[in-house]
């Protein structure tokens, strides 16, 4: 087959290439091609008519899956550069007039009057006790209680102690600092569950403490005790108070709960909600 143009008017015939094997042919040679000879039939299973019908991704086994996880890692303020952080962004809030020089940082859990568990940073400066609920998973201070060391008057050193009818009780060793030990608080306090107007604070050892060699001397309460003891004897000479003492009152005794029910506690209590941790598919 020959192949005519006109160029100028004038007729012209081209030359005929005889294809060879190997040398690329015109796109229009190829759909012809492609027309009259269809691809081989050993290829057709490459080419499916409906290539996605019965077809699921499959799962792959991670090699650190959550399951296999220590237990230690599933707290955030373990992780690497958590703690350091938080306790950086702290101290950079405090009041030098106000606090003064921090003494030493503590990591314990706080037990509100309905025997909820949360996780709280502590900090004991020359005038101020601090008791921070840090957010470790936006790195960010969410709350910060100040306690005036020479308004700290009674501490209660003990188990807990708790009604017959409680679902969730405690065990081990407690510390309740008491601020304002002439004002008992009211019943709208005690029964309210966000109550901050209750003049005492309770707290027990981080579940952390003997995870991790690092932080364990944050979490010792006993040390803290001491060294809190001291702290407020000072302050009652250096800033003393009309009507109270040169110094806290120290009580060895079981430390009472009004906690009746406490259905809520013991579901976070389980679950551990006042904690920053990692928990799977349910988040933090």
């Amino acid at each position: 087959m020959q192949e005519i143009r006109t160029v100028c008017g004038e007729m012209q015939t081209l030359p005929q290439y005889k294809e060879e094997e190997g040398e690329p042919r015109s796109p229009l040679q190829a759909t012809n091609t492609s027309k009259e000879n269809p691809r081989p039939a050993d290829m057709s299973h490459l080419y499916p008519k409906e290539p996605r019908l019965g077809y699921s991704p499959t799962c792959l086994p991670l090699s650190h899956s959550q399951e296999n996880i220590p237990g230690k890692e599933k707290y955030f303020i373990l992780r690497n550069g958590t703690l350091e952080q938080a306790i950086a962004d702290i101290t950079s809030m405090l009041s030098p007039a106000e606090d003064g020089e921090v003494q030493s940082t503590w990591i314990f859990t706080e037990v509100d009057h309905w025997n909820n568990d949360q996780e709280r940073l502590v900090f004991l400066t020359h005038h101020s006790l601090l008791l921070c609920r840090y957010d470790f998973v936006g790195l960010c201070n969410s709350h910060l209680f100040r306690i005036p060391l020479n308004f700290i008057d009674t501490l209660y050193c003990g188990e807990l102690h708790y009604p017959n009818t409680s679902l969730n009780k405690k065990q081990g060793q407690a510390l309740r600092i008491c601020w304002d030990k002439l004002r008992p608080p009211s019943f709208l306090a005690r029964w309210n569950p966000w109550s901050s107007e209750l003049p005492y604070v309770t707290l027990m050892q981080h579940p952390v403490a003997g995870m991790e060699e690092t932080v364990s001397h944050m979490c010792q309460l006993k040390t803290f005790k001491e060294q809190l003891v001291e702290c407020v004897r000072v302050a009652h000479m250096q800033k003393p108070l009309p009507g109270r003492a040169n110094g806290p009152l120290i009580l060895e005794k079981p430390i009472p709960m009004e906690t009746y029910l406490g259905l809520m506690s013991f579901l976070s209590s389980k679950s551990e909600m006042g904690y920053a941790k990692s928990r799977g598919i349910f988040g933090f």
